[in-house]
């Protein structure tokens, strides 16, 4: 083996070295800038983030079976809504979220308030918590405190927030491609931040994750929905309660 290729041998090495070190400096600190203060980084951080994402399932249908209550206390069924004239704003979470699912709202909230369609009229709104503890009082003081924040008329009949009983729930999240799970040390749901628009005749239509929502593509969204088109999944950002960091 002559000197060249020695030589040859050690540059090949030391590229593979330099690409191994980026790479594990890349998964070692990605964690922990998500993941912020009190929470140190894990090997089971994206199996994690995995398990509490959205999936594409554009073009499922609504299990209009299933039951719930609505926040006035009040059965619901989804076939209550489809085949209706008017797309659904679906937006699971569950209302004691400490962090992003507020984030979520506040979002979907700013994207309605400036758009000219109207809640009611144009489309509708529906939460659905998925922690089968929470009640329909629980329910009503989180519809009390972000009602006043939709600035157009129509809110307090096109905007439900809904609870009920695991089997439902989960059904409902599979569905739709909602994953979610109890993470136990930090006594919380683990879940993606997603608006969810389903057409009127109850098929999802179009996905938007995140927990800021352009109102343009708002907008649009239930525009496509309303007309039964179906759209993109937009997993624009990769993000649960787990990993979202208010300070970022």
């Amino acid at each position: 083996m002559n000197a060249a290729t020695n030589n040859l041998r050690s540059a090949a090495s030391l590229a593979r070295y330099r690409q191994v070190t980026a790479l594990v400096c890349l998964l070692g600190t990605t964690p922990l800038l998500a993941q912020g203060a009190g929470h140190p980084p894990t090997t089971t951080m994206e199996v994690r983030q995995e398990a509490a994402s959205m999936q594409d399932k554009i073009g499922a249908e609504i299990d209009r079976s299933l039951k719930f209550v609505d926040e006035r206390g009040y059965p619901f069924t989804f076939s209550q809504l489809f085949p209706g004239d008017r797309p659904v704003i679906l937006v699971p979470g569950y209302y004691g979220c400490p962090d992003m699912c507020g984030q979520v709202m506040y979002g979907m909230l700013d994207a309605l308030n400036e758009i000219d369609l109207l809640p009611g009229r144009d489309y509708l709104i529906v939460n659905v918590s998925v922690d089968p503890r929470e009640t329909a009082e629980v329910a009503n003081l989180r519809k009390n405190a972000f009602l006043p924040k939709l600035l157009h008329v129509g809110g307090e009949e096109g905007w439900r927030f809904l609870t009920g009983e695991d089997p439902a729930i989960k059904s409902l999240c599979k569905r739709v491609g909602f994953r979610y799970f109890w993470a136990e040390h930090d006594n919380r749901f683990a879940h993606p931040g997603a608006l969810l628009f389903v057409t009127p005749n109850g098929t999802l239509g179009r996905v938007i994750t995140g927990t800021t929502f352009d109102s343009d593509a708002v907008r649009q969204a239930i525009l496509e929905t309303s007309e039964g088109r179906l759209g993109s999944f937009w997993d624009d950002l990769k993000l649960s309660c787990l990993t979202w960091d208010p300070r970022t």
